[in-house]
């Protein structure tokens, strides 16, 4: 492939046959093509249909592409590739095997034009703007192309994938294309389906992080470990509507009724058995960070595995492991987070220890777990790749910025002798630092934090 003059985002969809593999032959024959570079694409979400409603459920994604085909070249060969996926005529909007839209286009800032193109597209064009990058968009309007694609802002299918590849393209109401992402109406008729965060097809390097959900389990921790048992790979994730033994740390039940996130994610990392805590805070610093951005709320982790909003616990994790031999065969984690959570469904003795993200009467309760879901896969896969390649030492400072119990007053017990001081630090093994009284440094590596306890100087 020459040097490509373009960038341009392609919409993908496909509601007949394996929806999935169609998405994943269009991405690779458009990068067989040797006229495009796929350069990122978004994670897939099943989405209900538009226009033409007497129709199944979508799968739809967004990818970022580089080319030096012209937009009229670029939308001849996405028809194309649908027809060679399988595409037939069918009425508008109604039920296909693949449907790729050119939805934006932009003219890099180190190459002008060539003349054929102006040329080409002189017709068409209704405008050539900058974008604060430098990037000149092209904008087209023919009876066969009109870039950008005029509902790009009015469909989630689109806004939401579009804006998890690039946060920082202009919105037409001036803001970035990131606020949407927090904007829960945009959600309506969205589930995610692959967390994608770099998925591509095949042949093209990992597979996204896939959702198996259930409208109600006894835990998605147990029916994880008996999938990771038969063979799923890294990266499978259960959630459920509801648990009806959801499980927390030392044998205690969590509670899990119908407005909460309930999620298990596979992963086969290679940990010796004393490093499997590194897990539960690389969790807890994701879900803090996405409850921050989602919902604009100040969450902390609180050493070991739970995520506290103003003193209230709103988030618990647990990971599980199997081993052969000092091998570690897989792991599950465990994430339970109270989004819209009626509190009178709580047992009495954790109902003024529990917060809830939003109001259970949050018309967009749903939507608002869905926006969770990503932002807390994102962030995971993130930090569990950093984790993998430079060790628990490379994300230690992030954990220690997350938790504000540092430098409190805190009594740990669950221990032979309860031991009381100040939460110091964590260490790099991801054990706990108490400093005591005597100012002698106390090593935790398990316990029950309690934190802010009086009688402490």
């Amino acid at each position: 492939m020459t040097a490509t003059f373009a960038r341009a985002y392609l919409g993908f969809g496909s509601n007949l046959g394996d929806r999935r593999d169609n998405i994943a032959k269009g991405l690779a024959m458009l990068r067989e093509s040797r006229k495009v570079e796929i350069v990122k694409v978004s994670s897939l979400y099943e989405t209900e249909p538009v226009g033409y409603t007497d129709q199944g459920l979508f799968l739809n994604a967004v990818a970022l592409v580089e080319t030096e085909l012209l937009p009229d070249g670029l939308l001849a060969l996405c028809k194309d590739v649908e027809v060679k996926v399988g595409r037939k005529p069918t009425v508008r909007w109604g039920p296909r095997v693949l449907d790729i839209d050119v939805l934006m286009y932009f003219a890099e800032p180190s190459d002008s034009l060539p003349n054929q193109s102006a040329d080409s597209i002189q017709a068409g064009c209704t405008g050539i703007s900058r974008n604060q990058l430098g990037s000149t968009e092209i904008k087209i309007n023919t009876p066969s192309l009109s870039i950008p694609h005029p509902r790009i802002w009015e469909r989630g299918f689109v806004i939401i994938p579009l804006a998890e590849i690039n946060p920082d393209l202009p919105a037409p109401d001036g803001c970035k294309a990131e606020s949407l992402l927090r904007d829960f109406n945009t959600w309506t008729g969205l589930q995610l389906s692959e967390a994608g965060m770099g998925w591509k097809g095949p042949g093209s390097g990992r597979d996204g992080w896939k959702i198996i959900r259930f409208p109600e389990v006894d835990s998605t921790n147990s029916v994880a470990v008996k999938f990771a048992s038969e063979g799923a790979p890294c990266g499978t994730c259960v959630i459920a509507e509801t648990q009806t033994s959801g499980r927390g740390r030392r044998g205690r039940i969590w509670h899990s009724p119908s407005g909460g996130l309930w999620l298990s994610i596979i992963l086969r990392p290679r940990l010796k058995p004393q490093d499997v805590g590194w897990l539960s805070l690389i969790a807890g610093v994701a879900v803090s960070s996405a409850i921050r951005d989602i919902f604009r709320l100040p969450a902390v982790v609180k050493w070991p595995n739970d995520v506290l909003i103003s003193g209230k616990k709103a988030c618990g994790i647990l990971p599980e492991t199997r081993f052969i031999g000092d091998r570690i065969e897989f792991a599950v984690v465990g994430i339970g987070v109270n989004v819209a959570v009626r509190k009178d469904l709580l047992p009495p003795e954790v109902r003024e220890t529990s917060g809830s993200l939003i109001s259970p009467d949050h018309p967009h309760a749903r939507e608002a777990r869905e926006a969770l879901t990503l932002a807390i896969l994102d962030n995971f896969y993130s930090l569990y790749k950093q984790f993998l390649s430079d060790g628990f030492l490379g994300i230690l400072q992030k954990v220690r910025e997350y938790c504000d119990m540092l430098g409190r007053k805190v009594i740990v017990s669950g221990l032979e002798t309860p031991i009381y001081g100040v939460a110091a630090d964590i260490a790099s093994d991801g054990g706990l630092i108490i400093r005591t009284e005597s100012g002698e440094n106390v090593h935790v590596v398990a316990g029950e934090v309690t934190i802010g306890v009086s009688g402490i100087s």
